[in-house]
């Protein structure tokens, strides 16, 4: 049988596919809509094969079924999943680990087909067999499967039919010189769609073939170059085609001369003056007006080649910084965003003080994004520039610089997070309060335990409190558990309600800490007569004997 996680999964990939054949019915494939739930559903059939070989679906006429259990079911004849394979004669569909992300965007796209009104005229396995995927299997019912060979055999002999070899085609001319056709008669066949599709297919490999020329014969110049004027033209003869590559959205190529130059910069066996010249070019590409064509490309093209701008990026100069930190809050996309970000960090590292400079900036989201790469890069030089923004007015601000405190640490940060306990907005609070966890360090646990002790601490809400527990769990020390020892036996005549609120938050936390010395004192309030009390007990207690019986020690 399989586990529950992986029926939730099955159902969610179910669920994705549903809204992806509606999805993809109501817009153009490269609408940004398509793409996100396309992308969803990739990233989910990710998750899945983390730890399964295969996905098999067994279909039936009004459910389908995932290792005997049914994770979908509709007795409907509109928007039947179901029904609109099972008509088709197919009967189970597999997808096998290493299922690419372009084939599931063409099995989306199959299942997206109104075939009563796409004017498609084949069916769903017949479109699922043209495209031959290589990790998506599926059976077909004996007697649709029949119907394929036959028609397979029929079309076969209607082209066999049509075929034209050598001799029949000379008996054509043959004909027409007989008959004395007039060549002013003949009908002339207009251009399809296709044929019009096939030839600007064409002219754009040419295109590019002469792109390709040009390029190598400017780095042939390059190297053959003697004098300063040669390459100080040759520098803007090389931004020139890079300007024109990222208008063109030709990163692919735009990439391969950065990578020859950033070669050259460092190569043996070429002159100084090539490595200079290289090393100039480089600098001169890494200037606003590229990287604002960067940005543009990004946003404008659904075919981003992830690895060739990470490599673009790599070949760049410090100086690209500052403009890249300028389109960050310029750019629509999130997944334009990340790739700056990502870049950011990249060449963050060989001037922290360039990317620091956008912790000025005046939008909150640049400010987060820069605090977050801050964090990545993992230098605590950036820890004495962050100490300032966790004033700012931002929720979102304050909580990225938390979690950059918990993971840069360094001196000051304790107390920082200290204060931000103090926040008004809860989320604050409990962002500072899990870093502070996290330092795992003899001041961050009193810091927590003075605030446990305090005398309003009880007035807090049992979830707030209960967090406050959850993190002192990581302690697992003696004197943590004393102190929720004395917790537990602490009575009282007023304040019951608040007072048994503490005494199971200090029975969660020592079920966290899982130490079986705590099970004779959890024992002795097994029965007690408050419930919230009583159930927070049982639990600590099958928490503790759970770790004890799979073998693990405190």
């Amino acid at each position: 049988m399989p586990g529950n996680d992986d029926i939730y999964q099955v159902i969610e990939i179910i669920r994705l596919f549903l809204k992806s054949k509606k999805i993809l019915k109501m817009y153009p494939f490269n609408n940004p809509l398509c793409i996100n739930i396309m992308d969803t559903c990739f990233a989910k059939f990710t998750e899945f094969f983390s730890i399964n070989e295969k996905l098999s679906l067994k279909i039936g006429q009004n459910n389908i079924l995932y290792d005997s259990e049914a994770v979908y079911s509709s007795t409907g004849k509109e928007d039947n999943l179901a029904l609109f394979f099972f008509k088709d004669g197919l009967r189970e569909i597999t997808f096998k680990r290493g299922l690419s992300r372009e084939d599931l965007y063409d099995f989306l796209k199959i299942i997206s087909f109104d075939f009563s009104s796409d004017s498609v005229d084949d069916d769903v396995v017949t479109l699922l067999w043209e495209k031959d995927f290589q990790n998506i299997q599926y059976v077909v019912e004996e007697i649709t499967l029949s119907d394929e060979e036959d028609y397979e055999s029929r079309a076969v002999a209607e082209i066999e039919e049509k075929n034209t070899d050598d001799e029949s085609l000379l008996g054509a001319y043959e004909d027409t010189l007989r008959n004395g056709s007039s060549v002013k008669d003949m009908e002339i066949a207009l251009l399809t769609d296709k044929d019009l599709q096939d030839l600007a297919v064409e002219f754009e490999k040419d295109e590019y073939d002469k792109t390709g020329k040009l390029i190598e014969i400017l780095f042939e110049m390059f190297l053959l170059s003697e004098t300063e004027d040669d390459f100080n033209d040759l520098t803007g003869f090389f931004v020139g085609v890079i300007e024109y590559l990222l208008g063109m959205e030709d990163i692919d190529t735009a990439t391969g001369i950065l990578l020859k130059l950033n070669h050259l910069k460092d190569a043996n066996g070429v002159s100084k003056e090539i490595r200079n010249c290289s090393k100039n070019i480089l600098i001169n590409i890494s200037t606003g007006n590229i990287i604002n064509l960067l940005g543009n490309m990004l946003d404008g093209s659904n075919k981003i080649n992830d690895k060739m701008i990470e490599d673009f990026v790599k070949c760049l100069d410090e100086k690209a910084i500052k403009p890249m930190v300028l389109i960050l809050g310029d750019l629509k996309k999130i997944h334009s965003r990340k790739l700056i970000v990502e870049a950011l960090i990249i060449l963050g590292r060989r001037n922290m003080d360039s990317l620091m400079e956008g912790l000025n900036d005046s939008r909150w989201y640049v400010i987060r994004n820069i605090i977050y790469v801050l964090r990545k890069i993992g230098d605590r030089k950036a820890v004495d520039c962050l100490f300032k923004t966790i004033r700012h007015g931002d929720v979102r601000v304050k909580k990225e610089v938390i979690r950059a405190f918990g993971e840069l640490g360094g001196a000051g940060v304790l107390a920082a997070l200290r204060n931000c306990l103090d926040d008004p907005d809860y989320q604050v609070e409990l962002a500072a309060l899990t870093e502070i966890g996290n330092i795992r360090s003899e001041g961050a646990k009193r810091t927590i335990l003075k605030r446990i002790s305090a005398g309003d601490f009880g007035e807090r809400n049992f979830e707030e409190k209960k967090k406050y527990y959850e993190v002192i769990s990581k302690w697992k020390d003696k004197e943590v558990r004393d102190f929720m020892a004395d917790i537990i036996d602490k009575r009282t005549f007023f304040g019951r309600t608040r007072n048994y609120e503490n005494r199971a938050c200090a029975a969660y936390c020592l079920g966290l800490i899982g130490n079986r010395e705590s099970l004779p004192l959890l024992d002795k309030y097994r029965n007690d007569g408050n419930r919230l009390f009583s159930e927070f007990i049982t639990e600590a207690i099958r928490q503790i004997e759970h770790e004890k019986g799979s073998g693990k020690r405190n």
